[in-house]
């Protein structure tokens, strides 16, 4: 059996995408559900078309309030944004196969199979905790910094080609 120390750095070894980059995916991914259907041709009360766009509404809403760095409100922990994104791979992929939706060719099942996928995937490779306050503060700094200088070099070539010009 495992110690607790040892289970922790598998589990810290298997979660390897960062949250900053399943938010990103999530901006995509929660919208491009809700045209998807529309974009593939399937009908407006398919089973298939509907669990899409039911699945890319509410993740697009709960991305939107989770506990990580591309969120508008920290409110939902970011296990439970990860639980609930495998409930929906899940009904992705496995809806077009219970409602008989494969036989009306693969753009009723497969896509939804792929996203669904992804959607499992990322919940069970993704980090559960985003980086500390601390981390993120320390970001932010480095990123004013960067761009206060990039201002300031700007401003001086700037000054420069405005000497140069006769």
């Amino acid at each position: 059996m495992l110690e607790p120390n040892e289970e922790t750095e598998v589990v810290m070894k298997i979660r390897f995408v960062p949250t900053r980059a399943h938010g990103a995916i999530d901006r995509v991914v929660g919208p491009a559900l809700i045209v998807a259907p529309t974009l593939l041709r399937l009908g407006r009360t398919s089973p298939e078309g509907l669990t899409a766009r039911a699945v890319g509404g509410v993740q697009t809403f709960y991305s939107n309030i989770t506990d990580y760095e591309t969120s508008v409100k920290n409110a939902l922990p970011l296990k439970a944004h990860l639980a609930l994104d495998a409930v929906g791979g899940a009904t992705l992929a496995l809806v077009p196969q219970l409602t008989g939706a494969r036989r009306r060719g693969k753009r009723h099942w497969v896509p939804h199979l792929a996203i669904g996928a992804l959607e499992i995937g990322l919940a069970a490779f993704t980090k559960t905790e985003p980086p500390r306050a601390a981390e993120r503060r320390a970001e932010a700094v480095t990123k004013l910094a960067k761009n206060a200088l990039q201002a300031k070099v700007v401003k001086d070539v700037t000054q420069v080609v405005v000497k140069a010009i006769p």
